[in-house]
């Protein structure tokens, strides 16, 4: 039985693509304030992110996993609520970038983009959906692009991933309405990631946001009042869309 007086556990949040970029980001940021559930496909660079956020008095939990194969997204759910007994966000934040011309595009890059990008989350979403129900405030933010809305040349297939996974989310929200479990986008334009080629120029990429950015926003969505959903928020490099 749980003393009236005791404070209730921090909130547990899983966060895909953990290893570097926004979602290493994300996790630094939230050390501290809430026990994380860390999926990335790099061991290595996982365990590093693990290490910081334990290191600065927060609790993490590392899952190697890639996302991308069908059965793997329920096992990391069911991995999540093994560790620390729920799940109350979810942060979809894994995702693949990859440029080429409509008729030069690969078909098993095109279905890489597609499983990773769009269906990996809607089945960590159907994974989760039982335990943010029961938890007072479950709050799911899908990590998309400015790319989802706009038209940027050799982009076509992601534009496409990333439109679709909007699309969903709309639905999500709807579907949703009423209960405790908000649904937000968070849609960055360029930030500065690994994402992005090797030949990227520093010129370029000082002109991008920075992964704390979108972390930022990321969180925001996540603390809104009970009485506010932020359905889509979108974070642009100030000088606009590179």
């Amino acid at each position: 039985m749980t003393n009236p007086g005791t404070p209730p556990a921090p909130r547990v949040i899983l966060i895909t693509g953990a290893s570097s970029g926004i979602g290493a980001a994300t996790a630094r940021l939230l050390a501290g304030s809430a026990r994380l559930v860390l999926v990335a496909r790099r061991r290595e660079q996982l365990a590093e992110v693990v290490r910081g956020v334990v290191e600065s008095g927060g609790e993490a939990h590392g899952i190697v996993a890639d996302l991308a194969e069908v059965e793997v997204p329920i096992k990391v759910v069911d991995q999540a609520v093994e560790r620390f007994g729920t799940i109350d966000a979810l942060v979809n934040n894994a995702g693949l970038f990859a440029t080429a011309a409509i008729g030069a595009i690969a078909s098993d890059q095109l279905d890489l983009m597609w499983r990773l990008n769009v269906r990996a989350p809607l089945l960590l979403t159907q994974a989760a959906l039982p335990h943010l129900r029961g938890r007072q405030g479950g709050t799911i933010v899908n990590v998309s692009s400015h790319a989802a809305t706009e038209a940027f040349t050799g982009c076509g297939a992601y534009c496409a991933s990333k439109a679709a996974l909007e699309a969903w989310s709309r639905v999500l929200r709807e579907e949703l309405r009423g209960t405790n479990v908000r649904v937000g986008i968070v849609a960055p334009g360029a930030t500065d990631t690994a994402a992005w080629p090797a030949t990227t120029s520093a010129a370029m990429r000082a002109r991008m946001c920075r992964p704390d950015d979108v972390a930022q926003a990321i969180r925001w969505v996540l603390d809104a009042p009970a009485t506010a959903s932020i359905d889509r928020l979108v974070v642009m490099p100030p000088g606009g869309a590179l």
